[in-house]
């Protein structure tokens, strides 16, 4: 339980130092009211990340000072965590999501209602994966959502706007309903990742051009 809450903790003292909006501080103050401890824990069974090797690969690729101390928490912690691909559930029926998605995503939930490490029914707080080379279609959806993006080398893409390459450290907030997409370049991209509502709405595809 220990190293999984020092990943969280070390997600709120990044977060805290270098929010910049109020969207982002409500995501903020959001995961600091979840109860973390003995009481809250799930009952998950911790497994060998699908993705293990490049996930480590994307980890060790992290040399960004100030995300140090989150890079190494998550890699003492990792393996207590219960680790899924998402096979289409977050999205609607018959989407077309695309299958490099598909094989390609992976993700673990540190808070959560049901496969969370500590159990939440108002936020869903984890690391999010995705290999190389992915095209991660444009699409939104009612939760409004917050990333801090840990490696380098992807490119995100919000409305009609042209693709933007952010660093590893940037925090990347999508307001409800705000068509955003990736894509992957030579690095697997590690992310932290949060809805802190609308959990169980699903998300809608935009069939754009990569």
């Amino acid at each position: 339980m220990h190293d999984i809450k020092n990943i969280i903790d070390e997600i709120i003292i990044y977060l805290e130092k270098n929010v910049k909006t109020t969207e982002e501080q409500f995501v903020v103050n959001s995961i600091k009211k979840c109860a973390i401890g003995k009481k809250t824990l799930n009952n998950i069974t911790p497994n060998l990340p699908p993705k293990h090797k490049p996930l480590i690969n994307g980890l060790l690729s992290i040399s960004s000072k100030k995300i140090i101390p989150l890079k190494k928490s998550i890699l003492k912690g990792y393996n207590k965590l219960y680790w899924k691909t998402d096979d289409g559930e977050y999205y609607e029926k018959n989407s077309s999501v695309g299958r490099n998605y598909l094989n390609g995503n992976m993700n673990t939930e540190l808070i959560g209602p049901n496969d969370g490490f500590f159990k939440s029914d108002k936020l869903k707080l984890g690391i999010f994966f995705l290999e190389q080379k992915i095209f991660y279609k444009d699409h939104k959806h009612p939760a409004p959502e917050l990333y801090l993006n840990l490696t380098d080398g992807t490119k995100w893409r919000f409305g009609e706007k042209k693709w933007l390459k952010k660093k590893p450290g940037s925090i990347i907030y999508n307001s409800p309903n705000n068509p955003h997409g990736m894509k992957v370049g030579e690095i697997p991209f590690v992310s932290i990742w949060c809805w802190p509502k609308n959990l169980s709405q699903k998300c809608t595809v935009i069939n754009n051009n990569p």
